[in-house]
């Protein structure tokens, strides 16, 4: 997306309320799944699925981990900084934009969903490409730290659920 398009997506959010109420519910869905993750890690506590409980606690940690250290190593600047318009959410951290952890959060947190329950893993998937839109929306993030943090979580997902 480019400066004169964020613009003009941003102008037309805030000249229509009831899209910028969607897109602040939007924004907020990773507390819906920051929720659902561990009381899907408690229920499997609760069955003793001890290996499961394993891979699905570290597969998440280790690609967040890695995203965290390639975001602080690359230290990209975010839309509102490179751009000077301000987000539609405050926002006031500087760099480290690439990849969006949000994204990658999700998406790999969505893998381990699929990995108990292809279901309930392509409804995580589906609110996973939500927020990634919401990030780009906002003005937080650009398409491309988006795609990227999904991609990790979606490759780091795949390598740690059904390769390892």
């Amino acid at each position: 997306m480019t400066r004169g398009r964020y613009a003009s997506v941003r102008e037309w959010i805030l000249q229509h309320p009831q899209y910028l109420k969607l897109l602040r519910f939007l924004y907020r869905l990773p507390l819906l799944l920051y929720a659902a993750y561990p009381m899907m890690l408690f229920g499997l506590l609760v069955q003793r699925k001890w290996a499961v409980l394993l891979r699905a606690a570290i597969v998440p940690l280790a690609v967040f981990l890695g995203v965290t250290l390639l975001r602080h190593w690359h230290n990209a600047p975010r839309p509102y900084e490179v751009w000077d318009i301000p987000p539609l959410f405050p926002k006031s951290k500087k760099g480290h934009s690439f990849p969006s952890r949000h994204s990658t959060a999700a998406s790999v947190i969505a893998m381990a969903f699929w990995f108990i329950s292809p279901a309930a893993g392509a409804v995580v998937l589906a609110i996973a490409l939500l927020i990634a839109a919401s990030r780009v929306l906002a003005g937080v993030h650009f398409v491309r730290d988006v795609l990227a943090g999904l991609a990790a979580g979606i490759l780091g997902g795949i390598i740690g659920f059904f390769i390892v």
